[in-house]
């Protein structure tokens, strides 16, 4: 665990990784921010956020390319600025994840991508499907623009007390304001 931190620290240092900010390939041409999708298959077919199950999506080499917000976690959603859950240490994780019942780590792939753009600078596409945050949809799910990934760091689950990634994301400015559920 000292070791995590110690190695988080380290990659928050601009000095050590410094960013620089390109929109590169995760922009999706003629993708409108607000625009709606029925299901995560939805999602997948049009290449908005591949993976039908897993809420992060990206390359090693690229890092991220999106997320989805499904409600489903410990995430704190502001609108302009989430705090995502990373992924790792919960139970039945294929598609329905239970509780944390171990510690993530950022050595975890999906969090590595994550980190990677955290270090980049590089913005991903963020997604919320249908919660109970009032910037999420009622239903479906929704594309709602580009963020960037600003800090990276391990946090204690609330719920559970396993230790948890968590990243920062901001929206990235000049882009329509998220819609509030009333």
């Amino acid at each position: 665990m000292a070791l995590e931190r110690l190695r988080t620290q380290l990659m928050m240092d601009t000095n050590l990784y410094p960013r620089h900010h390109t929109m590169g390939d995760n922009m999706i041409k003629g993708l409108a921010v607000g625009t709606h999708f029925e299901s995560r298959k939805e999602l997948s077919e049009k290449q908005v956020h591949r993976p039908i199950h897993a809420g992060i999506s990206g390359s090693k080499d690229l890092g991220a390319q999106s997320v989805v917000l499904s409600g489903k976690y410990a995430d704190e959603d502001k609108g302009s600025i989430v705090t995502y859950t990373g992924t790792g240490g919960q139970e039945n994780v294929y598609r329905n994840p239970g509780p944390q019942v171990q510690d993530q780590s950022f050595e975890h792939p999906m969090n590595q991508y994550l980190v990677k753009s955290y270090i980049t600078a590089r913005p991903i596409r963020l997604i919320r499907g249908a919660s109970k945050s009032k910037y999420g949809p009622s239903e479906g799910y929704r594309y709602d623009g580009m963020y960037t990934v600003t800090a990276a760091y391990m946090d204690k689950d609330p719920a559970t007390g396993f230790a948890v990634c968590k990243f920062r994301l901001e929206q990235v400015p000049g882009q329509p304001p998220i819609p509030i559920k009333y």
